[in-house]
């Protein structure tokens, strides 16, 4: 099953390098979000203190408010975090795409004469999920090396280790959400299905997440989903990987995404199998 996954999720990867509209929207539309929303909403400028103030006034306020800055955000600089939190959510939408592949193979049939073969069916789930990891990998790292141009600043100490870790928390996430949009898809009648799924899902995990806002600043009722909420996890990871925002136990936050994952991909599986044995 090994060589039919590879070969598969090759073609998945030589689909998407082809459509080069695609590609480039990929990558514009996460870094018109932190271009335009991290950089006009400039928390520093907002928070600066009272003119006609004496300066030792000025100075210990000004200090006041950066320490309250680090110690909701992790940094004084929002653009950081929010470009730290647009890693993440970008694999939540670069895991729609997964789906598309699939709606598209099944209206120019494709997938009919995929299952005519003796491919393994478990195959042509997983080419789905692993061709949107490598995605992720590859368009998050033009993303973050955007950012840093940008002025995102990672920690002063990050390790090769703290850029590794980082990185298999987006591919946590990427292939549980890929798992869920490719099983979605199989079974969705046309691609308007997919894309209503992808709108009501999307922007309210991103929303209800610390990917754009502290949890701890959030209405109470918020909190709560936004604790519960695997884009929480990761973004919150990816933050005390990149730029050292504190976090308590990462291990055990890792150890919560992965069993998400895992309970995805494998619940995925079994229904997309399910689907294409019964065809």
């Amino acid at each position: 099953m090994i060589s039919e996954t590879v070969v598969l999720t090759l073609r998945e990867l030589k689909k998407w390098v082809n459509r080069r509209g695609v590609l480039i929207s990929s990558l514009v539309t996460p870094l018109i979000w932190i271009a335009l929303f991290g950089k006009s909403f400039n928390l520093q400028s907002l928070l600066q203190p009272p003119s006609g103030i004496p300066a030792p006034l000025a100075h210990e306020i000004e200090e006041a408010l950066k320490r309250r800055l680090l110690q909701l955000f992790g940094t004084t600089d929002y653009f950081t975090y929010v470009s730290s939190g647009m890693l993440v959510v970008f694999a939540v939408f670069q895991g729609m795409f997964s789906g598309v592949s699939v709606i598209f193979d099944k209206r120019l049939g494709y997938m009919e004469r995929l299952l005519s073969t003796p491919t393994p069916r478990p195959a042509i789930y997983l080419s789905r999920v692993l061709a949107t990891m490598v995605r992720v990998t590859i368009l998050d790292a033009l993303l973050l090396a955007a950012a840093l141009l940008m002025g995102m600043s990672l920690k002063t100490n990050i390790t090769v280790a703290d850029l590794l870790l980082a990185w298999l928390v987006a591919m946590l996430l990427s292939a549980a959400l890929a798992s869920g949009y490719a099983t979605l898809s199989f079974y969705a009648e046309n691609q308007e299905v997919l894309f209503a799924a992808s709108n009501l899902i999307n922007l309210p995990l991103m929303f209800s997440s610390s990917a754009l806002f502290p949890v701890s600043q959030m209405p109470d009722w918020l909190q709560t989903i936004a604790k519960v909420n695997p884009i929480t996890y990761a973004a919150d990871l990816v933050r005390y990987y990149l730029i050292g925002r504190q976090l308590d136990n990462p291990l055990e936050w890792i150890g919560v995404l992965t069993v998400f994952s895992l309970g995805m991909l494998l619940l995925g599986l079994w229904l997309s199998v399910r689907w294409m044995e019964n065809r």
